[in-house]
């Protein structure tokens, strides 16, 4: 769908479908259609336009930066992944307990001193929420959380409340709300307190930050707030694993007390986190199990190909048919791979269903089709595609769609940040270039070719819009940061991260080149940067590489690089680990080591050189392992004048 946006109907979409979503409680579309919708935006023009939490709020509550992202489980889903790799996953965090998985809306309460909480949406990533300005009534007052951690958990409405209130609402001639989900997240995201706040449940299962035991979370959250701790059972034994957790998903799904989406497993170890770590999105001590969900039959239409700035991938159209509520058309390919490995063919009849997919997944063929699914060629330039592992790549330079992609590209907010420069305009002044220019071999740089008479002649365009692009793209092209011009290459698998490293290596990009040209072996020479792989490496030294960069600078000039800074001073680079109760929210102190130059660390380790506690005393595992460790214990107070 979002193909055929512009980028502000795109963003004007996002946020109508999050005004159906939270505020009128009545979608339009499925979920997979609103993540494929959001993600296809990210992937144009970056997330910051939608750097909000979704609802009638959006934009209006007080953000706040979470010291502890609040993260998410890895998923483990029945009929998709291996049973065998379930069982391996129960065995490697043995002993394990589960708990529901609540399908509600994840809240913070952070304590004040008298006890009382500031209750924050986990927000984007988990790392940016807003402060809710209403709350449950009951967990509003003073001496809700005396433990002096942050407790995380679910809000939620039962389906007896749920059914309740839409009795309220049907008395009242309103109309009643459909999805318990959204009407939680509804009630709470109102400026003005919504007179069924109270109808809303509050239960809690975690401590962000804080490395300890399922269980010992739970003994805090009883003892020291007045919070609900959720119901924990421990499994028998790994081998029985899985059929234990199937019956207590069962059961908990007849019993419809509450509404869940799964199961959470969690190893009951003592310091899991420190043992098992994280990947880049979730801690590995533990995984959600997810029931396989609802199958659908449909029939597959047609294939349709969609170009990326190199990747072709395949989406099915398929007949109509409703998942939760919304009308599905489309379905997840992902590659020709897959098309071959379920033997699909138009006109066949598939079962679809979600699994962790941003559109819904063709999972099986139930009755074949008559017409075969082929593509030897790029669906745009009509180019033989190439074929590595699976994925298809258009390897032709003059590519309408390759260089409209890369033009936006650039355009995007990671890049060179130009308004208003979206895939649709890209594509035609791609069009416009060839037809005008056809002596000449197109690149993405023509972009800073066009004048401001040439964008009025693009259709859409009048002269005040086609001013203002030009202005843009040609401020934009001006004082470009170094990351930022290297990024906008355009190389595979080189972005800013790369162009930083090279950045802080050499300086500018004179040395860069100097160095790969004066170098014997430059791939060894680039490996030998912290960040440099074989690959990288070996795209920077080709000539490529110098070719891309002659070629951009044409247009682009490129600022002088200031390597920033590391911080000086007794505490820079030092890692300080803050563990228990404080007096202040532990925001606080972690504001005053980051501007002495310290980190905070997550789990003592060798590495650590502070350990802050209450009690620097105490006997807990922290400190006890600090000690043999070597690393200084210190209260908060002391760390307070040690760093003011």
């Amino acid at each position: 769908m979002s193909q055929q946006l512009t980028r502000e109907e795109h963003l004007a979409a996002i946020k109508k479908a999050d005004r159906e979503y939270y505020e009128l409680d009545d979608p339009t579309l499925a979920d997979e259609e609103y993540d494929a919708l959001r993600r296809e935006y990210i992937d144009k023009y970056g997330v910051e336009d939608l750097n909000y939490v979704p609802g009638s709020a959006a934009g209006d509550f007080d953000k706040f930066n979470h010291p502890n992202p609040v993260t998410s489980l890895s998923k483990w889903t029945k009929g998709v992944d291996s049973e065998d790799d379930l069982a391996k996953k129960v065995e490697e965090l043995w002993p394990v307990i589960m708990q529901p998985k609540f399908d509600g809306l994840t809240v913070v309460a952070y304590p004040n001193a008298d006890g009382s909480c500031r209750f924050v949406t986990r927000g984007l990533g988990g790392r940016i929420g807003e402060v809710l300005p209403n709350f449950i009534s009951k967990y509003e007052g003073k001496g809700v959380n005396n433990s002096g951690f942050a407790i995380r958990g679910e809000v939620y409405i039962t389906p007896e409340n749920f059914a309740k209130m839409n009795d309220v609402l049907t008395a009242e001639g309103n109309e009643p709300m459909k999805n318990m989900r959204n009407a939680a997240a509804g009630i709470l995201r109102r400026k003005e307190r919504s007179p069924f706040v109270d109808y809303l449940s509050y239960v809690c299962y975690e401590i962000p930050g804080e490395d300890i035991t399922p269980l010992a979370a739970r003994e805090i959250i009883s003892r020291e707030t007045a919070f609900t701790a959720t119901d924990m059972v421990q499994l028998k034994a790994p081998e029985t694993a899985l059929a234990e957790i199937e019956a207590y998903y069962e059961n908990l799904k007849t019993e419809n007390a509450v509404p869940i989406d799964g199961i959470v497993i969690k190893s009951g170890q003592e310091n899991s986190l420190e043992k098992f770590g994280f990947t880049a999105h979730h801690p590995r001590n533990g995984f959600a199990y997810k029931a396989l969900s609802e199958k659908f039959v449909t029939v597959v239409r047609d294939v349709i190909w969609q170009m990326g700035r190199r990747k072709a991938t395949p989406v099915a159209i398929v007949d109509p048919v409703e998942i939760d509520g919304a009308t599905v058309t489309r379905a997840s390919l992902h590659n020709a791979a897959m098309i071959k490995e379920l033997g699909l063919t138009i006109g066949a009849t598939v079962e679809i269903h979600k699994a962790n997919e941003i559109i819904p997944q063709i999972t099986r063929v139930l009755e074949p089709g008559t017409e075969e699914i082929t593509l030897a060629v790029c669906p745009s330039c009509g180019e033989p595609l190439e074929e590595v592992n699976g994925q298809q790549f258009c390897n032709n330079p003059v590519c309408d769609e390759r260089i409209a992609q890369d033009i936006a590209f650039v355009g995007g907010k990671d890049v060179l940040n130009i308004d208003g420069l979206s895939i649709e305009t890209a594509r035609k002044m791609v069009a416009y270039w060839k037809e005008n220019h056809p002596e000449e071999r197109p690149a993405y740089t023509i972009m800073f070719a066009f004048t401001k008479d040439m964008l009025m002649d693009l259709e859409g365009f009048a002269e005040k819009s086609a001013e203002k692009l030009y202005g843009g793209i040609q401020a934009a092209s001006r004082n470009v940061e170094l990351p930022r011009f290297i990024k906008a290459l355009c190389l595979p698998g080189i972005g800013t991260d790369v162009g930083k490293i090279l950045a802080d290596e050499f300086g500018s990009l004179d040395n860069v080149l100097q160095k790969l040209a004066e170098e014997p072996s430059p791939q060894e020479m680039l490996q030998e940067i912290n960040g440099i792989g074989p690959k990288t490496a070996e795209v920077v030294s080709s000539a490529e590489f110098s070719l891309a960069v002659k070629n951009l600078q044409q247009y682009v000039s490129i600022a002088a690089y200031e390597k920033q800074e590391v911080p000086t001073g007794d505490f820079a680079g030092k890692i300080f680990v803050l563990t228990g109760k404080m007096a202040q929210p532990r925001s606080y102190y972690v504001e005053l080591i980051e501007k002495a130059g310290g980190k905070e660390g997550k789990s003592v380790s060798g590495k650590t050189d502070y350990l802050v506690i209450q009690d620097v005393n105490s006997t807990s595992s922290k400190a006890v392992k600090a000690r043999e460790m070597g690393t200084k214990l210190i209260s908060p107070e002391e760390l307070v004048k040690l760093l003011s």
